[in-house]
């Protein structure tokens, strides 16, 4: 703007008969006080004008605004100051109050910033005055020009409409100051951005790739912002818009969760939640037939279920689903593909990738470097998934991801071709009995009834599983548990349990018993009396192995205090039982030691206790009050460092052999995440 031009008061617009009721300013200042109240001062709000330091590389590409303030007379400017001097304004303060001064009449000259302007007002909540004119000055005008409104004037309603809730927002902040963390990621802040992103894209309706053009501005700020808030309000636009998908967004994400999870502190790790709900929102915008080209998302969900952190865990299965959910995996080209992009067992330390040699250039401000070693063996998703059955919090996200991975193919992805079937039954089928529930009838619109009708859907696929695999018998039991012939668990259970132990006992009864036990110790009441019911009926159709009894006995015997008296004292009943069918063999309770005394248990899957730990209910960083205690048989490290440690290892091999999303330097993504600290 010329140092000569004049700023032109309200009444004498271009524009003002369109909606003169509307606009209500005055004065070179443009009513900032009556908008914000009384002016704020610095650092008073991270949604507040105080934070334009804080766009992405600040004093390389962000906004320079002393072009604008040079348009305006310096005398002019001082007096109109005058007056207002204990308010303490900013350079950011001036600079959103002249913005919103020649937005009113320079609307050419904003139509190519709009999504960055656009940007910036949804990031604050006191911009108000600066949305308003320039949703009059764009909006107004082009509807009174050239006249493109519907017959029931729906676009100008839009613009009105939005208009006057911005204004009826003046004297006080637009939303709250929030920030997502592991425990609370939908927040009321967070809906009123989005419902107000939604309608400044329906008023600005002439302008069709705003949508776009704005979600690569936002999804910017979100990986390389320097604070940590912004990024976050950042994502939530992101989704807000929903813009097209690509896939060097996709995989610069993966990465900034990778950077996130060297410093997994809880802060960072609500940061990483919000990355989470970004991705879920690319995958469900994504074309289906198109999930299949981004390998690199699916195993980078499989690295993020080694994690140790259980509500992390449950995005991360959130994801997953949604990936799973446009794949098909009824052939080998699915299998094929994932296969030959998996990430590789060992690192090859003669030619590391582009994140190893990052993070081996430490510094005092950089990320510790990624652990050496191996990728850990892949052992299949479904172990991992099962692991989720352990914890209150992440069961219901593991049974859904469960039913969706309910096929017969792809046991190089999903798991042992051998115990697969036999895994998958017994972790669902707790789950599967609590759904028989005799109050079905009362209620058939009822959430109980949503989930039965979900177990038949399960229990008609695992049906096809069973004849896939010529057994008949077993199918039979499963396909009339999808057509409603089953009517209770003692019924199911005394039909599966001779079937299951006729084909994968002894020879795999440690894999299932083992499972069931850390069920045991970790559900609720309703599902340990189901486990107990299921114990004693497979006890009574094996003969157990006096070197697995004791660990039975010892998880069991626990239980015998409280409200499940009977059916603990039930299940070792059947226990004793089934050790006397060994011949010479000596009661359980005798057999709590081998010669040289230490304590038999049963032999746990590998993918539970080395490779992705065991859930908390916390969430705390390494070496938190909530780690796991103890050390493993891999370098003496915790369950949940190991586990960290895994996840890292995994995602960034992954990440290594991709060229996608190497634009972006790496340590310009989420920059925060190394500065900042667990106080």
């Amino acid at each position: 703007m010329p140092p000569e031009v004049n700023i032109v008061p309200v009444g004498a617009t271009r524009s003002g008969q369109l909606l003169p009721s509307i606009v209500n300013m005055s004065g070179p200042l443009m009513g900032v006080r009556s908008s914000t109240g009384t002016l704020r001062s610095r650092n008073m709000s991270r949604d507040s004008v105080d934070y334009f330091s804080d766009t992405p590389n600040f004093g390389e590409d962000g906004l320079h605004y002393g072009g604008v303030m040079h348009g305006v007379n310096a005398g002019e400017l001082q007096s109109a100051l005058q007056g207002h001097q204990q308010h303490s304004l900013t350079h950011a303060d001036i600079a959103l109050i002249l913005l919103a001064e020649i937005a009113y009449e320079n609307d050419d000259d904003f139509r190519e910033h709009l999504p960055l302007l656009f940007h910036n007002i949804s990031c604050l909540s006191i911009a108000n005055n600066l949305l308003v004119n320039l949703l009059y000055s764009l909006a107004g005008r082009h509807l009174e020009l050239y006249d493109v409104e519907n017959i029931d004037g729906e676009n100008k309603q839009q613009v009105v409409s939005l208009i006057k809730y911005v204004q009826s927002k003046r004297g006080s902040m637009m939303w709250e100051n929030e920030d997502p963390t592991v425990l609370r990621t939908e927040l009321p802040s967070a809906a009123l951005l989005s419902a107000l992103v939604q309608s400044m894209v329906d008023a600005i309706f002439f302008q069709g790739d705003l949508r776009e053009t704005w979600g690569t501005e936002a999804i910017k700020w979100a990986m390389e912002c320097m604070s940590r808030h912004l990024a976050c309000r950042s994502h939530q636009i992101y989704r807000a818009l929903r813009p097209s998908v690509n896939s060097d967004t996709c995989v610069s994400l993966l990465r900034c969760l990778h950077r996130c999870l060297g410093n997994p502190i809880p802060s960072v790790l609500g940061f990483s939640m919000e990355i989470l709900l970004t991705l879920q929102v690319m995958v469900e915008t994504m074309e289906p037939e198109k999930v299949i080209l981004y390998p690199q998302l699916f195993w980078g969900c499989v690295a993020m279920m080694h994690l140790d952190f259980v509500h992390v865990y449950c995005q991360v299965l959130e994801l997953f689903a949604r990936v799973i959910d446009r794949l098909s995996f009824r052939d080998r080209t699915t299998e094929n593909v994932f296969l030959s992009s998996m990430p590789r067992e060992e690192l090859d330390t003669s030619n590391m990738g582009e994140l190893q040699k990052m993070e081996t250039r430490r510094g005092v401000s950089e990320l510790p470097p990624r652990p050496s070693g191996r990728v850990p063996t892949f052992e299949g998703v479904q172990p991992l998934v099962l692991k989720g059955l352990m914890s209150t919090v992440s069961h219901g996200h593991s049974v859904d991801v469960l039913s969706r991975i309910t096929v017969h193919s792809c046991d190089s992805i999903f798991g042992d071709g051998e115990t697969r079937l036999l895994m998958h039954i017994t972790g669902l089928l707790p789950w599967l009995c609590l759904q028989l529930n005799k109050d079905l009838q009362l209620f058939p619109a009822s959430p109980l009834q949503q989930q039965y009708q979900k177990a038949c859907s399960v229990a008609a696929n695992i049906s096809v599983w069973c004849h896939a695999k010529s057994l008949d018998e077993l199918g039979a039991v499963f396909l009339a548990y999808s057509r409603g012939q089953i009517a209770s668990m003692d019924n199911l259970l005394a039909c599966v349990s001779p079937l299951l132990c006729h084909e994968w006992f002894p020879k795999h009864s440690a894999l299932a018993f083992g499972h069931l036990l850390r069920l045991l110790e970790k559900v609720p009441v309703e599902y340990q009396r189901v486990i107990l019911l299921m114990l004693k009926a497979l006890l009574q159709h094996t003969s157990m192995d006096a070197a697995q009894s004791p660990h039975v006995y010892a998880i069991v015997s626990q239980l015998v205090e409280s409200t499940l008296c009977w059916g603990a004292l039930s299940v070792l009943e059947a226990l004793l039982q089934s050790c006397s069918t060994f011949a010479g063999a000596t009661p359980p309770h005798v057999l709590g030691t081998t010669e040289n005394g230490e304590e038999k248990k049963l032999v746990p899957q590998t993918s539970f206790k080395v490779h992705s730990g065991q859930l908390q209910y916390g969430i705390v960083g390494m070496g938190g009050t909530n780690s796991v205690g103890g050390a493993t048989e891999s370098g003496g490290l915790p369950p949940r460092e190991l586990a960290l440690q895994n996840t890292r290892l995994i995602l960034g091999r992954d990440l290594d052999t991709c060229a996608l999303g190497r634009r972006r330097e790496y340590r310009r993504l989420v920059p925060f995440v190394t500065t900042m600290r667990n106080l």
